[in-house]
């Protein structure tokens, strides 16, 4: 078994709760600051926040038998209520930013191209009009019409962080984290109790991601991204400052469901913009719009989100063997 190792300030966590609800509140900290950002629509912030929330939800889900069940259950239930909010804005910067990439990096339209060529036009020649013409209009479907949704999006999710409902969700974290409802294994010694409970993190994301083949249906794709990420934030939790008791081979399990979670991610993320880009491309076409482009977009999103799944095996076998290495500690 690993022993403990101190801080950088010298400090030892002797025992489970302690540890945990110290890394509970470094998170906590990190939200109050994340949220005033969000709220300004600073850079970045909102995405950062919803990261912090998951990873609130996260530690308290790997380290559960620490908490009184149902305070703990209702706090997870009410960030992920928030986590919910901030997604719904946050999913519209997404799209905005997976079209921004792939318009920059939009080929000419075919017919352009053989335009191109047949009158003698160099490499790397400006598009047609017809090229521009669609990649412009797939621009104005893409990200412009977004630009008011996310406006729209980010001011009702302003507006709800001003309801009495997110000042009793900030209450509730306070209190949770000033008085924590420990249960008696919260007073074990932190590297007996939280190295099982870690242990029992990795055999849950093996489970899930073992399962899995590049024909899974998107419910297990989901729940075995989810349990990727929470074995990543479990071991994190206790691994860096301002809470450090294992050694690099939790770190490994960190890394382990990062790229398991990272992998699945981004097939999520290219599947969603495909099927964006095709809703959008039928709108276009009602309205009497180019949709080669959008099409070619949508075709490319969809070969992309199959390619992502031909790396599950390799994240699949370095999970098993951060999960094995961990076991025989």
């Amino acid at each position: 078994m690993a022993a403990p190792t101190p801080s950088a300030g010298g400090v030892t966590h002797p025992d489970a709760g302690t540890a945990v609800v110290t890394a509970l509140r470094a998170i906590g900290d990190r939200l109050d600051v994340l949220e005033s950002a969000a709220l300004d629509d600073e850079p970045d912030a909102v995405h950062q926040l919803r990261t912090h929330v998951r990873r609130l939800r996260s530690v308290l889900a790997a380290y559960a038998p620490l908490f009184d069940a149902s305070v703990a259950q209702a706090l997870r239930r009410t960030y992920g209520e928030f986590g919910k909010e901030l997604g719904t804005v946050r999913d519209i910067e997404v799209r905005m930013q997976v079209a921004e990439h792939e318009l920059r990096e939009a080929p000419e339209a075919p017919e352009a191209s053989a335009a191109s060529a047949g009158s003698g036009a160099t490499a790397g020649a400006a598009p047609t009009d017809f090229a521009t013409e669609a990649i412009d209009s797939a621009r104005a479907r893409l990200i412009e019409s977004e630009l008011e949704a996310h406006r729209l999006a980010h001011a009702r999710f302003a507006a709800r962080q001003r309801m009495p409902r997110a000042a009793a969700r900030r209450v509730a974290l306070a209190m949770f984290l000033a008085a924590p409802p420990l249960t008696l294994l919260a007073a074990e010694p932190a590297t007996g109790v939280l190295g099982d409970l870690v242990e029992r993190e990795a055999r849950r994301a093996v489970r899930r991601a073992a399962r899995l083949t590049p024909s899974a249906d998107r419910e297990r794709l989901h729940a075995a991204r989810k349990a990727g990420r929470r074995l990543r934030y479990a071991a994190e939790a206790v691994t860096e400052e301002p809470v450090v008791v294992f050694d690099k081979r939790v770190h490994a399990l960190a890394t382990a469901g990062e790229k398991l979670h990272d992998l699945l991610g981004d097939h999520r993320d290219e599947v969603l913009f495909a099927e964006h880009v095709r809703r959008s491309a039928a709108h276009a076409a009602h309205d009497g719009e180019p949709v080669d482009a959008l099409d070619r977009l949508a075709e490319t999103a969809e070969r992309r989100a199959v390619d992502r799944l031909g790396g599950l095996h390799k994240v699949v076998r370095r999970l098993r063997r951060a999960e094995a290495d961990w076991a025989a500690r």
